[in-house]
């Protein structure tokens, strides 16, 4: 299993956070050779939701979230982006 520590592209940086912390980010290209790699969010301390695809195919990634990391469960392996809320 391998982690890759990410530092994540605001979508709308300007608009800064709601009430309660949350932000959008966008992920592109985050590296996955195996079977449950992980992804860590290093500006969040919790994530919320994400949207992941694979790059090649545009599948949909199946992944589970733990604080600020993403486990990807999928066996395909390749890229790796999409948009993740975060707080």
């Amino acid at each position: 299993m391998t982690n890759v520590n990410i530092n994540e592209d605001k979508l709308l940086p300007q608009a800064g956070s709601d009430s309660e912390g949350r932000t959008f980010s966008f992920v592109t290209s985050a590296a996955k050779a195996a079977q449950n790699d992980t992804i860590t969010l290093t500006s969040a301390k919790v994530i919320d939701w994400a949207i992941l695809t694979i790059d090649a195919t545009g599948a949909s990634e199946d992944y589970t979230i733990s604080g600020n990391v993403i486990t990807l469960t999928s066996a395909t392996t390749g890229a790796v982006s999409g948009i993740i809320m975060s707080r």
